[in-house]
């Protein structure tokens, strides 16, 4: 049994615990091979193709969709893994600006519905999964690796530790004032702290006290713990952090740490009170828990021996990964998995990567560093200098070819292009980039007819696959085609939360039925933004809307009807306001535009006070933090 996990070669928690911890320890299972492969190595389509069980990690490859299609003809298992709500991060989180964009959201959903089964951490993670259209979810806790003794009680100041990613910053900031407070009382417990150095600036105690340690890997995160006597896991109630793991306590439990838990889903079904730890609900609780802690040497030890007793019996990766890969097999409903492994992949291999019994590591090597190098360029020109240079000395690379394709057609040599990105079917035939790309070529080359007839049967072919669909929606609108406005509402049925869909489709509508257009895709969208994705969204969709106003309309009660829908979805908006009252009083209707004067000049006047008083434009991480708590605490 061929068993092939796709991703990047990671050195956090998230790659231990979910991939190549579970991978190593399948492939000591008799019977089967496990193969961790970089998303660009240039044995990925044949492993992709022949892998009996496909692992996928997310990545923004839209490939990925026809990539599912083309195994499911083989009768070939696709798995992804889906361990976070990443719909919900805090908007500081180095991720968060990939993930306010409505088409990345939208190729994990695809990929969740797609996908033959679903693998996640959590029940939480399981039940958002499934709502949002998953089949054949599973729960596969995170389990530990290579448990050592339970360390010996060491002798030393007391001390209060935690360790988190810069996503998790108001998590730590909304108790942190408590437990300054705690610190000043008593002088003689210190403080640790394992982030981005960011925080520092949370906590203002003598250098002796506070010891500091930047964010690393997850040995120097175990190393960290061995510095503390007890460990707090501050959580606010967002979706994101309802769907964490219970890790945290198992990497307390298993370093001997008395861990103090926020009450909520990722302990509160794991975690014994006053036997393997301790909860609170608010920053009160939390302090009064800590004192218990800090008075009671008995309950420490208490705590650390039962957690540690339960970690080491019941969450150990030897005893639960058989499960694993026993749902694999049951999702074989075609018993077309087999219990061998082709001789030329072992081959294959055993020449390109690293081996530990049955589990090979397949990291970027100088073809796919090279590819990289071509990725980080800024301009085509020099991209294109690079992909020409690999794809000569490679010649069966699909990666490179495909993206030499793009960026010819981004120079507009199309012809060029079109040689390439043939190639690059010939060695992907399912890549549907490649063939909107082949279609963009006949754009370019004036052959509009053909270019379109291309990117009808690439969306009727494979119904998920966006670009697709950006691409037709944007032609058919250059062509004013008959049939664009039906085509428009076939995109908004298949996608009905990708508002940049809708928006392109917008420019197939005459002028008069844009504002009736654009309130039905703020009906359709306007309640569904998180506080990550809520600027972005309202630039977009208010630009949008700003670009229909500039143009004249007769029908001024859709106007209206538009603004105040824009209005009640982004109420911070001046200009949206200010629109909708210039647009009443134009109509006579003076008195109730009046409101809405009134709060646009006060927005500029807080606007014009704030720019003269903080000229910079950046908001300091503090503010962002504290308004942050504030919306999540008032949800």
């Amino acid at each position: 049994m061929l068993i092939v996990q796709v991703g990047d070669f990671g050195t956090d928690g998230d790659a231990h615990y979910r991939i190549h911890a579970p991978a190593k320890f399948m492939g000591l299972m008799p019977g089967v091979v496990c193969v961790d492969v970089h998303f660009h190595h240039h044995l990925l389509p044949m492993l992709a193709e022949k892998a009996d069980v496909l692992v996928l990690q997310f990545f923004t490859d839209w490939d990925l969709i026809p990539l599912l299609s083309m195994r499911k003809k083989l009768r070939k298992i696709t798995i992804f893994e889906a361990n976070d709500f990443f719909f919900d991060l805090q908007p500081w989180n180095p991720i968060a600006r990939n993930w306010q964009d409505r088409e990345i959201q939208e190729l994990y959903i695809q990929l969740l519905r797609l996908s033959d089964g679903v693998q996640t951490s959590t029940n939480f993670l399981a039940e958002q999964w499934r709502n949002m259209g998953a089949c054949n979810v599973e729960v596969f806790p995170n389990q530990l690796v290579h448990l050592q003794p339970l360390p010996e009680i060491v002798e030393r100041p007391f001390t209060v530790g935690w360790a988190g990613s810069p996503g998790h910053f108001a998590d730590l900031y909304h108790v942190a004032p408590y437990l300054q407070n705690w610190l000043d009382a008593h002088p003689d417990a210190h403080l640790a702290i394992m982030t981005n150095e960011l925080a520092m600036e949370f906590f203002h105690l003598d250098p002796l006290r506070f010891h500091f340690k930047p964010f690393g890997t997850i040995e120097s995160y175990l190393d960290f713990l061995g510095s503390i006597d007890v460990g707090i896991a501050p959580l606010l109630p967002t979706r994101y952090n309802r769907g964490r793991s219970d890790v945290k306590f198992l990497e307390y439990a298993s370093c001997g740490v008395s861990g103090i838990y926020q009450n909520l889903e990722p302990y509160c079904n794991i975690v014994k009170d006053c036997e393997t730890g301790l909860f609170f609900n608010n920053p009160e609780e939390l302090i009064k828990q800590l004192d218990r802690l800090y008075q009671d040497k008995k309950l420490r030890a208490h705590i650390r021996s039962q957690a540690y007793d339960f970690a080491s019996k019941q969450r150990k990766m030897e005893d639960h990964i058989g499960s694993r890969v026993a749902w694999y097999k049951s999702l074989d409903r075609n018993n077309s998995i087999f219990e061998g492994v082709d001789d030329q992949i072992l081959i294959a291999l055993l020449r390109a990567g690293e081996k530990e019994c049955g589990y090979f590591q397949l990291r970027a090597g100088v073809v796919e560093k090279q590819f990289h190098e071509a990725l980080a360029k800024t301009s085509a020109k020099e991209q294109v200098e690079i992909l020409k240079v690999l794809v000569q000395q490679q010649p069966g690379y699909s990666f490179g070819w495909l993206k030499l394709g793009e960026c010819l057609n981004g120079l507009r040599q199309s012809g060029d292009a079109m040689r390439a990105l043939e190639k690059s079917l010939e060695l992907m035939p399912y890549s549907s980039r490649a063939k909107i790309e082949i279609a963009r070529s006949h754009f370019l080359m004036e052959d509009r007819d053909k270019a379109v007839a291309l990117l009808k049967q690439a969306c009727l072919s494979e119904t998920s696959f966006l670009p697709a669909w950006k691409y037709l929606l944007r032609l058919l609108a250059i062509q004013k085609a008959g049939d664009g406005i039906g085509w428009c509402k076939k995109g908004d049925a298949g996608f009905p939360g990708c508002y940049p869909l809708a928006l392109i489709g917008l420019h197939n509508y005459p002028l008069e039925e844009k504002p009736l257009v654009m309130l039905e895709i703020l009906g359709r969208v306007g309640s569904t933004f998180s506080i990550m994705e809520h600027p972005y969204a309202r630039d977009v969709l208010c630009g949008a809307i700003f670009g229909i106003l500039a143009q004249p309309l007769e029908n001024k009660a859709a106007v209206i009807s538009l603004l105040q829908k824009a209005h009640s979805v982004f109420p911070e908006s001046t200009r949206i306001a200010a629109e909708l009252g210039n647009v009443l009083y134009a109509m006579g209707k003076g008195v109730e535009a009046q409101k809405y004067f009134d709060f646009a000049c006060s927005q500029k006047l807080a606007s014009d006070l704030c720019q003269h008083e903080y000229p910079t434009k950046e908001i300091p991480y503090i503010w962002q933090f504290s308004r942050f708590i504030r919306q999540v605490l008032t949800l």
